[in-house]
């Protein structure tokens, strides 16, 4: 019987040890895409599953032919093994929670989650506490309005100045680049990506309850 490319999508997401929902819910596809995957796939679609999965060779998976992963990847099996060993949570990918976080400066209720909605299984983000939803026009283009972070808290101290940063206060929680004062090491400067709409802020140190450095980015795009 002639492999489908329903049977090879089922082939690799099995060796990537998740379910077919987990899969779908990773690359923003509908539920029961892979189920009805006959002999092609979109190509929005198969963009979104690139864009989640860059060692997946699309040529093999639309036509069979070639390798299974890109030349620059490993194996799925070897990038598996040099991952620690999962906690019961980790096994199952960094929690996602659909929580407010907004890119501007606007005041938010700082409500917390414990229920993640669900799981996202990206093995470069392994290390990382959580995803949210940011959104909001400051960050644009390197964080679009409605892209998920996936975020790693660290202490005041660890901070690197010129990266991105989820900032947490009793006020408000934002996305911006954090950058030192010169002239008072006490206070930040938290700067926007586009400066064209929005201005950068000051903030007092003693301020911040919380700091999660951004070490992804996954942009929803419409097609």
């Amino acid at each position: 019987m002639k492999e489908t490319v329903r049977d090879r999508l089922l082939q690799f997401i099995n060796e990537l040890g998740i379910s077919t929902r987990m899969f779908e819910q990773n690359c923003g596809l509908s539920n029961g895409f892979v189920r009805n995957t006959g002999e092609s796939i979109r190509r929005n679609n198969l963009e979104k599953i690139s864009t989640i999965y860059p060692d997946l060779n699309t040529t093999w998976l639309l036509t069979g032919d070639g390798n299974k992963l890109n030349s620059s990847a490993k194996s799925i099996t070897s990038i598996s093994s040099e991952m620690p060993a999962p906690s019961k949570q980790s096994s199952k990918g960094i929690p996602y929670f659909d929580v407010d976080v907004t890119m501007g400066y606007d005041e938010l209720p700082n409500d917390q989650t414990n229920i993640p909605n669900y799981y996202l299984h990206i093995p470069a983000f392994q290390n990382c506490d959580c995803a949210v939803p940011a959104y909001g026009r400051s960050m644009i283009p390197d964080i679009n309005d409605g892209s998920i972070i996936a975020i790693k808290e660290v202490s005041l101290d660890s901070v690197l100045p010129g990266e991105a940063y989820l900032i947490i206060t009793d006020e408000y929680r934002t996305v911006k680049y954090i950058r030192n004062c010169k002239d008072n090491p006490n206070k930040w400067r938290l700067v926007p990506k586009n400066l064209e709409e929005f201005d950068e802020m000051i903030i007092d140190k003693t301020k911040v309850l919380r700091v999660f450095l951004v070490k992804g980015v996954i942009t929803n795009k419409i097609l």
